[in-house]
């Protein structure tokens, strides 16, 4: 340093610059900072397009499939009309059923109007053609066999809807739901575009940083805590989700447990004390007599109808579940299913069954109760088996069937069905966990294990 100051006699080419390397290090940390704020400004905007791209596309296909559930909604309810009416199963002239076709009218034209402004671009035009056309040669025909029922002629009327009202309502329905199709379709092929940007926007972002050894490090921590960040905010919002399911889910059983004591309580007897007036005005009536027959015709209605709704009540929420606890609960939905089903079916508890808490217990009645369904419903099982024991502070399980085994293994997926998300959902609230199994006979094992099923650990054994 001394030297070179002092040697003014030296070429100014071959003096060192003084001030270079700080210019290099404010250089260097310009370009460093100026890359990370343009790798940032393109990573930002391109995110956001990406963000409203796929916005708009799921939000645009999700209100389309909402309006296309609701056309199939309103068909349906069009169908069990129509089947009702031509089976003559209820007591009303046809032409009393207008108003509510006319109601669903109403409906199922704005849903299709509605439907029209968000279908996909790669619809073609004669499909939405051929919905409204037809649409409009069902209503058509509808107003037809109207106009026949009020002058009189039920049986034109009824041929009609069987030759044409129904094979037509057949027809949109079919339509609505290759529009369903289409509009999953789109939805991959949307998420496929995404996925596709998403790996582009990568690699650029890649290179960019290559640039910069020193902002790969940079960059790989911000990411670790960026990833962290949000497993955090994925954690809580999955415990939000739980406790707000937890919520929704006992709500469900409050309103059922109250639907089905009104039910009961009111309906019930009111249904009861109407059987026991009509069988006595029925002893005061003359046998043989068309009097008679009606009144016995009004009682069977009446008791038939009690049953039903004693039936309903108890599906609603069992009332033997709270005055005599979840083992008998249990039994006598097994008995029940075992007698409307023909499929044999035992009940194995063992433990302290009574000291499982309620709220657990009505969670693990509704999964023995969608489990049994599922085995009459898919598993062609001739035979079932329930076990539930209690040992220590677990709650074990289990529902078998000697049926086809595994759904996977008959081309579905372990995951489908909402029946299968709700047993799921209630081991899960439970602090449990479910999983599907092939039995020792090939049929299908639902199986439920909650460690901490209990407030506080207990010492029963299992026998």
């Amino acid at each position: 340093m001394a030297q070179s100051a002092g040697s003014d006699h030296l070429p100014v080419a071959d003096a060192p610059p003084r001030h270079a390397p700080t210019r290099l290090l404010i250089t260097g940390l310009t370009l460093a900072l100026a890359t990370i704020a343009a790798v940032g400004l393109y990573t930002f905007l391109q995110i956001r397009d990406l963000r409203d791209q796929q916005t708009g596309i799921s939000d645009r296909n999700r209100k389309g499939s909402l309006q296309l559930l609701r056309i199939q909604n309103d068909l349906a309810s069009l169908a069990v009309a129509m089947r009702d009416m031509a089976d003559g199963a209820e007591p009303y002239p046809l032409s009393a059923w207008q108003p509510a076709f006319d109601r669903l009218r109403g409906d199922l034209t704005a849903a299709i109007v509605q439907e029209r402004a968000l279908a996909p671009a790669a619809r073609e035009p004669a499909q939405q053609t051929r919905l409204e056309q037809t649409n409009e040669a069902y209503w058509a025909d509808v107003d037809r066999m109207f106009g026949m029922a009020r002058t009189g002629d039920n049986a034109g009327a009824v041929a009609l809807i069987r030759s044409s009202l129904i094979a037509e309502q057949r027809a949109l329905d079919g339509m609505v739901s290759q529009f369903l199709v289409a509009n999953n379709r789109v939805q991959e092929e949307a998420a496929l575009a995404n996925r596709g940007i998403y790996d582009r926007v990568a690699m650029e972002i890649l290179a960019l940083v290559g640039v910069l050894l020193v902002v790969v490090a940079v960059a790989g921590a911000w990411i670790v805590v960026a990833n962290r960040r949000a497993f955090e905010a994925v954690r809580d919002v999955t415990a939000q989700l739980r406790t707000l399911s937890r919520h929704t889910m006992r709500a469900q059983e409050d309103l059922q447990r109250s639907v089905s004591r009104e039910l009961h309580d009111d309906f019930g007897q009111i249904l009861t004390a109407l059987g026991t007036l009509l069988g006595r005005a029925r002893r005061h009536v003359p046998r043989d007599t068309a009097l008679a027959e009606e009144l016995d015709n009004v009682r069977g209605i009446a008791q038939t109808t009690l049953d039903r709704i004693r039936a309903q009540s108890q599906w609603l929420h069992p009332g033997v579940l709270d005055d005599f606890g979840l083992e008998k609960a249990l039994g006598r939905s097994v008995e029940q299913f075992e007698r409307q089903t023909g499929i044999r079916t035992t009940l194995v508890a063992t433990g302290p069954i009574a000291t499982i808490p309620p709220d657990s217990a009505i969670h693990v009645y509704r999964i023995v109760q969608e489990a049994l369904s599922n085995i009459s419903r898919h598993s062609g099982s001739d035979r079932a088996r329930v076990r539930i024991a209690c040992e220590g502070n677990a709650l074990h399980l289990e529902i078998e069937d000697a049926g086809h085994g595994l759904p996977s293994a008959r081309g579905r997926t372990v995951d489908s069905g909402l029946g299968l998300v709700s047993m799921r959902e209630r081991a899960e609230l439970m602090g449990g966990r479910l999983r599907l199994r092939r039995s020792p006979e090939g049929g299908l094992v639902v199986d439920v294990h909650v460690p901490h099923a209990f407030d506080a650990p207990r010492t029963a054994v299992v026998t």
